[in-house]
C-alpha cells in the first residue's frame, strides 16, 4: 500500500505518546519500590522499572528510525506525571493508588494495540514486533496489579504498604461509610461495655501501669499486655454479639488469639518446615491471616511468615482468575 507522510506522522505521534507514558510508568514503579513489604516484591518492582526504561529506549529508537525527533521532554514529563500521581494519592485511600496504576497500564496497553494496528497498516514490521512485546508486558503488569488489589480486598496483608497518610485516610474513609445509626449504636454498645467492666478494667489497668512506673523500658511491653488483656476481656463480657465479633477480629489481627484457636492444630509445636507445609494446605485467606498474625506476634520466623504471605498472594491470584 502507499504510505503518506501523514500516516507516518500519526504513527510517530502515537509512539511519542507511548514514550511519555512509559517514562511515567518507570517512575511510578520506582516510587512503589519503597512501599514493598517483601524482598521479592521489591525486586519485581525494580525489574519493572528497569524493563520500562528498556521499553522506552526501544520506542525512542523506533521514533528516530521513522524520522521523528527524539522527545527530550519524555523523561521530564514522565517524572512530573508520576510525582503528581503519587502526591494526589496521599489524600486518597490506598486502593485508589493501585487503581490509578491499573488505569495507567490499561491506557498503555490500549495505546499499544492501536499503535500496532497503525504499524500493520503501514507494513512497519519492526514496530509491530515491538508493540506485541509491549502488549505482553503490560498484560502481565495488569495481572500483577489485579492480584495486589485482590489481596487488599481480601483483607491483606498486601505486598505493597500504604504510606502513613494513606493508611489514615483509608481508616477515615471506612468510618465515614458507616450508617449514622450503626455508628451511634456501636458507640453506645462500647460505652455500655466500658461501664459494665469498669471495676475489672480499672484493676487490670492499674496493675499494668504500676509496673510501667517501675521502669520506663517496660512501657511498650506493659501497653501491649494491657491492650491484649482489655481486648480479650471485651470479647468475653461484651453484651453485644457485634462487639464480641469486633473484639475477636481485633485479637486475630493482633495475633493474640490462643494457640488452640488457630486453624492449624498444635501449631505451637510445629517446626518451621512443618509450619510452612501446613500453611501451604490452607485455602481460606482469613485463616491464613490469623496464622500469619500469630506467627509474627509470637515466633517471628521469617521463612514461615514469607510462606504465609506467598500463599495469600496465590489465593488472591486464584480469585482474580476465577
Amino acid at each position: 500500500m502507499t504510505r503518506s507522510s501523514t500516516d507516518i506522522h500519526a504513527l510517530v505521534n502515537e509512539l511519542v505518546a507511548l514514550l511519555r507514558l512509559t517514562r511515567a510508568e518507570a517512575h511510578v514503579a520506582r516510587v512503589r519500590v519503597s512501599q514493598a513489604r517483601r524482598e521479592e516484591i521489591r525486586r519485581e518492582l525494580e525489574d519493572n522499572a528497569t524493563e520500562a526504561d528498556a521499553r522506552a529506549a526501544r520506542i525512542q529508537e523506533a521514533v528516530r528510525r521513522l524520522g521523528g525527533a527524539p522527545d527530550v521532554l519524555a523523561d521530564t514529563v514522565g517524572r512530573v506525571t508520576a510525582l503528581t500521581k503519587v502526591t494526589v494519592e496521599q489524600v486518597q485511600p490506598f486502593s485508589e493508588g493501585l487503581l490509578g496504576d491499573l488505569t495507567l497500564e490499561h491506557q498503555l496497553r490500549d495505546r499499544v494495540v492501536f499503535t500496532r494496528v497503525l504499524a500493520e497498516a503501514l507494513d512497519e514490521e519492526d514496530v509491530v514486533d515491538l508493540m506485541q512485546d509491549l502488549e505482553d508486558a503490560h498484560t502481565e503488569t495488569i495481572e500483577w496489579i489485579r492480584v495486589r488489589l485482590a489481596e487488599l480486598a481480601q483483607g491483606g496483608p498486601v505486598a505493597l504498604a500504604p504510606t502513613p497518610t494513606q493508611a489514615a485516610v483509608g481508616a477515615v474513609a471506612r468510618f465515614a461509610t458507616l450508617p449514622s445509626r450503626q455508628s451511634a449504636a456501636l458507640f453506645n454498645r462500647t460505652a455500655d461495655l466500658l461501664q459494665r467492666g469498669r471495676e475489672n478494667a480499672q484493676e487490670a489497668v492499674g496493675s499494668v501501669f504500676r509496673k510501667a512506673e517501675e521502669t520506663a523500658e517496660a512501657t511498650e511491653e506493659v501497653f501491649t499486655a494491657g491492650r491484649d488483656a482489655a481486648v480479650k476481656r471485651a470479647e468475653e463480657v461484651a453484651p453485644s454479639a457485634d462487639v464480641r465479633k469486633a473484639a475477636r477480629k481485633t485479637r486475630e489481627d493482633l495475633g493474640t488469639v490462643d494457640a488452640d484457636d488457630l486453624p492449624i492444630k498444635e501449631y505451637e509445636d510445629l517446626s518451621g518446615a512443618d509450619a510452612i507445609s501446613a500453611i501451604s494446605d490452607l485455602d481460606d485467606a482469613e485463616e491464613l491471616r490469623i496464622v500469619l498474625r500469630y506467627e509474627q506476634a509470637h515466633k517471628a520466623r521469617k521463612g514461615v511468615s514469607n510462606a504465609a504471605q506467598k500463599r495469600l498472594s496465590d489465593l488472591a491470584g486464584e480469585s482474580v482468575s476465577a
